[in-house]
């Protein structure tokens, strides 16, 4: 079997394995993990936070995103765009988002956009991780190529039921520098 092939049975896996979840655990762990990065250091001291708006079947970071909009941080949110890109694009307010690719919520055309040199704290979706911080992602790619552009704390956040022995990574699979659960925040094992 081939990386891509092994990485696509993981996929398939994960998400048949995140519908089974009772709805009372993903609700308490998606509090649980905004309340861990909400209280983490480098959170509270980013003046430019990057998260994304969880969909159904990822973590639901709206606590996180109304806490940064709350104390007055600049957040920015992906917006996606043509051949696997994306722009990181300032909210001012939760009304600024609407239904864009895929049926995200993403912001409105109108909302100015900042580069991932700018941002301070990023939040990162996966489908799973390992403890050494292997993310599998949806398949797409927008967040590898936004990886390799941030210089800042990077957090990946997983329900702790959803994470995996091993992640099959590649060479240019780039990896964040915190992993977050319902159980806390933590550095990646070497």
């Amino acid at each position: 079997m081939t990386l891509a092939e092994e990485k696509k049975a993981l996929r398939t896996f994960i998400r048949k394995k995140e519908r089974t979840l009772d709805p009372a655990y993903k609700a308490e762990s998606s509090a649980a993990i905004c309340r861990h990065l909400i209280e983490h250091p480098a959170y509270r001291a980013a003046d430019v936070v990057m998260a994304f708006v969880g969909t159904a079947h990822e973590i639901d970071t709206t606590a996180l995103l109304l806490d940064a909009l709350a104390r007055g941080k600049t957040l920015c949110v992906p917006r996606c765009k043509e051949e696997h890109q994306m722009d990181l694009c300032v909210i001012a307010s939760m009304d600024d988002l609407e239904p864009g690719a895929y049926g995200i919520l993403e912001p409105k055309q109108h909302c100015p956009t900042v580069t991932a040199g700018q941002i301070g704290f990023a939040v990162i979706p996966c489908l799973s991780f390992d403890r050494t911080g292997g993310r599998l992602g949806q398949g797409g790619g927008y967040y590898d190529r936004f990886l390799s552009a941030l210089h800042c704390e990077s957090v990946l956040i997983c329900r702790e039921a959803l994470t995996v022995a091993h992640v099959p990574c590649e060479a240019h699979d780039l990896r964040c520098t915190l992993l977050a659960t319902e159980n806390g925040v933590f550095a990646p094992e070497s």
